[in-house]
């Protein structure tokens, strides 16, 4: 099965080349493993010359057999980071990673909104919040999961009991999730 994690990367016309890693997600390892000499984490010759290809938009030219932890080959593409979590399945992915062009990464903990809601899609009906830089990201992501579990319970009990309706206890996941963007992380919502 693996713990996958999608891996964004910048574009130089501003949009993001969506790529996956089947292990991307165990321990945030990508947050180490990727950067302006390795952003495939591969640390091998090949990859400069294909981060420029994907930066440009283009098919990169690869080895069939590298072994890097992130398909260098795009699965599709994201107009903005804006966007990315309306393409984001968070059935399938355990983590989300933003490489900008210069190889800085960035990694982002999933907040699916299942947990409150049962009929939350799994593709596009959740947020990603980015993980504080120079922090533990395992620990750093617990403690972004955690707080959006009592959240979800809470936004759950006040649904089941009918004091909330379905549009007023997402959008009240949504108001709830943004709050972290005053410790001065990213948080991404589809629109």
């Amino acid at each position: 099965m693996g713990h996958r994690a999608l891996v964004a990367y910048g574009r130089a016309d501003g949009s993001y080349s969506l790529h996956h890693s089947q292990w991307g997600a165990l321990g945030f390892a990508l947050s180490d493993d990727l950067g302006p000499d390795s952003p495939f984490g591969a640390n091998a010759g090949w990859e400069q010359a294909a981060h420029e290809a994907v930066v440009a938009g283009e098919r990169p030219d690869t080895p069939s057999d590298h072994d890097a932890p992130v398909d260098p080959q795009p699965r599709g593409s994201v107009p903005s980071l804006d966007t990315l979590p309306g393409r984001f399945d968070f059935l399938e992915y355990e983590a989300a990673f933003v490489v900008s062009r210069t190889g800085d990464v960035r990694a982002f903990q999933p907040c699916w909104f299942a947990r409150a809601l049962d009929d939350a899609e799994p593709v596009g009906d959740g947020a990603l919040v980015s993980l504080r830089r120079g922090r533990d990201p395992v620990g750093d992501a617990a403690r972004v999961s955690a707080w959006f579990r009592g959240v979800a319970d809470t936004v759950r009990v006040l649904h089941d009991s009918g004091r909330l309706d379905g549009a007023a206890s997402r959008e009240h996941l949504r108001t709830r999730v943004r709050e972290w963007a005053a410790e001065g992380r990213t948080v991404l919502l589809p629109p």
